[in-house]
C-alpha cells in the first residue's frame, strides 16, 4: 500500500471524526423541538469542538501507518493548531447560548443554584481545555517540568472528553433513539480504542524489546551520547533522519518517553547498536541522562518520522542544522559515508561557539569518507576563529552550494529562529519550496 493510498484512508478517517457528531445532531434533528438560530449555532459549534478534540487522541496515536504520509512532526504541529481551533469552537459553545438568553452563571459557575449535571460537566470541561492549552503553549515560561506536564496534558484531555460526552448524554437530545445511541458508543470506543493503543498495547509490545546502555559518554555542546544495545532481540533498523521514543526504568509502562533522533548510521544490522546524542535542555535530560551507566535498561519505540533521505532522492542535499537538530544530520551522513554513497552533501552548522559544536569532529572525519562539505557558522565566537560567523543566511549558502543546487534538496532541523529564517533565506537562494524538507526537534 503506497503512502499516498494510506494518506487518503487517513485523511478520510480523521474526516470521519470530525463529521460523525455532527451527523449525529442532523439525525437528533426531527427528534426535538425547533431551536433559535443562535442556540442551533452554538450547538454546531459545540459538536464541532468536541469533534477536533476527539481527532486529536488519532494525531498522537503514534500509529506508524498514519503518521509516515504526513510526518510525526507534522501531525505534532497539526495537533497543536487543532487544539488551538477546538478551544474556540468550545468556547463560542457558551458564548452563544448565554447571548442568546441562558443564564450565564449556570454555565460559567458549577457551584450555582441553577446549575445541574449537563451545566457542571460542561464548566469542568471548558475550564480544563483552557488548562491544557495553557500550560501546553506556556509550559517553559510556568516552568513545569516535562514529566508533570506530560501527565497533566493526558488526564486532561481524557476528563475534557469524558466530560463532554457526558454533558451531551445527560442532555439527551442528540442520544434520544437507538441509532444514535449506537453512534455514540462506537465514537467513544474509537477514541478510547486509540488511547488504549498508546497508552497499554504499545508497551505492551515492546515489553520484549529491552535495550542495554553499553556506552555513555560526553560530547561538546553540553550534550551526551548514549550507545544502546538490544537485549535478547534483534534490535530495529531505521531511516537515517528519524527518531524514536526513549525511556528508562524497568518496564515499558510509565512516565518518562522522550523522542530523541538517532545520531548513527541508519542500515543497522541485527542485534546492531543504536546510538542518540542528547542536549541538556531539561530535567531529564541534564539530570537523568548524565547518571545512566552501562548495563541500565532503556526502552525505545520507534523508529518514528519521515524526516529522511532516502524519501527524498536528489542529485545532492544541502543540510542545516543549529542545535541539537545537528543529530539526524550527523546520521544521514553517517548513513551515506556507510553506503559509499557519492553524491555531494554540503552541511551548514549554525551554533553559538565552537565549544557548542555537538558531534562536529565526528563530521569532520566523515569529510575524508565521503563528499561532504561542513561549514559551521558561529554567533559567538573566539578571537581565534577564521571561519563564518553570525547565522546562516542566503550569502553564507551562495558561497558554498554548488550551481545545481536547484536540483538537490534541502534537508532542515534546528530550532524555530533557525527554522524561520530558513524560509526567508532559501527563496533568495532559488529554492523552490518542493526541495525542501523540515523537521522543528521541539515535540511538544
Amino acid at each position: 500500500m503506497t503512502l499516498i493510498i494510506r494518506g487518503i484512508i487517513w485523511y478520510g478517517f480523521y474526516l470521519f471524526l470530525i463529521l460523525l457528531p455532527l451527523i449525529t445532531a442532523l439525525l437528533a434533528q426531527p427528534a426535538r423541538a425547533a431551536q433559535p438560530f443562535l442556540v442551533e449555532l452554538a450547538v454546531g459549534a459545540g459538536f464541532v469542538g468536541f469533534a477536533l478534540m476527539s481527532m486529536e487522541f488519532a494525531l498522537i496515536s503514534r500509529i506508524n501507518a498514519a503518521a509516515q504520509p504526513f510526518g510525526e512532526d507534522s501531525l505534532q504541529l497539526f495537533h497543536n493548531l487543532m487544539g488551538i481551533t477546538a478551544l474556540g469552537f468550545i468556547l463560542a459553545h457558551p458564548i452563544l447560548l448565554v447571548i442568546s438568553g441562558y443564564p450565564a452563571g449556570c454555565w460559567l459557575n458549577p457551584f450555582a443554584a441553577c446549575a445541574n449535571v449537563a451545566t457542571q460537566t460542561a464548566a469542568l470541561s471548558l475550564y480544563l481545555l483552557l488548562a491544557l492549552i495553557i500550560t501546553s503553549v506556556w509550559r517553559k515560561k510556568l516552568r513545569i517540568r516535562y514529566e508533570a506536564w506530560y501527565v497533566m496534558h493526558g488526564l486532561f484531555a481524557l476528563v475534557v472528553l469524558g466530560a463532554a460526552l457526558v454533558h451531551i448524554i445527560v442532555l439527551g437530545r442528540y442520544t434520544s433513539t437507538a441509532a444514535l445511541k449506537a453512534i455514540w458508543i462506537l465514537y467513544a470506543v474509537l477514541v478510547l480504542g486509540m488511547v488504549l493503543w498508546f497508552k497499554i498495547l504499545t508497551p505492551i509490545r515492546n515489553w520484549n524489546k529491552k535495550w542495554e546502555v553499553i556506552e555513555n559518554r560526553v560530547e561538546l555542546g553540553d550534550s551526551r551520547t548514549l550507545v544502546l544495545k538490544p537485549v535478547g532481540h534483534g534490535g530495529f533498523d531505521f531511516q537515517s533522519g528519524q527518531f524514536a521514543w526513549l525511556k528508562a526504568g524497568r518496564t515499558p509502562f510509565g512516565l518518562g518517553q522522550h523522542p530523541i533522533s538517532m545520531s548513527s548510521a541508519g542500515d543497522v544490522e541485527p542485534g546492531g547498536t543504536v546510538s542518540f546524542t542528547i542536549r541538556n535542555l531539561g530535567d531529564w535530560s541534564g539530570k537523568q541522562v548524565p547518571a545512566l551507566k552501562p548495563g541500565d535498561t532503556m526502552w525505545l519505540d520507534g523508529p518514528h518520522g519521515v524526516f529522511s533521505i532516502d524519501r527524498e532522492q536528489a542529485m545532492g542535499y544541502v543540510l542545516i542544522g543549529g542545535g541539537v537538530g545537528i543529530t539526524p544530520l550527523h546520521s544521514m551522513c553517517q548513513t551515506m559515508a556507510k553506503r559509499g554513497d557519492p553524491r555531494p552533501v554540503v552541511l551548514f552548522y549554525g551554533a553559538e561557539n565552537e565549544e557548542s559544536l555537538t558531534l562536529f569532529d565526528d563530521l569532520q572525519a566523515l569529510t575524508r569518507r565521503m563528499n561532504l562539505t561542513v561549514v559551521p557558522v558561529l554567533d559567538s565566537p573566539s578571537d581565534a576563529w577564521e571561519g563564518e560567523t553570525g547565522y546562516i543566511s542566503a550569502d553564507i549558502m551562495r558561497r558554498y552550494v554548488p550551481e545545481q543546487v536547484r536540483w538537490f534538496k534541502f534537508l532542515i532541523c534546528g530550532p524555530d529562529p533557525l527554522m524561520d529564517a530558513m524560509e526567508e533565506a532559501l527563496p533568495a537562494v532559488g529554492i523552490p519550496p518542493e526541495n525542501v524538507l523540515t523537521e522543528r526537534f521541539d515535540m511538544v
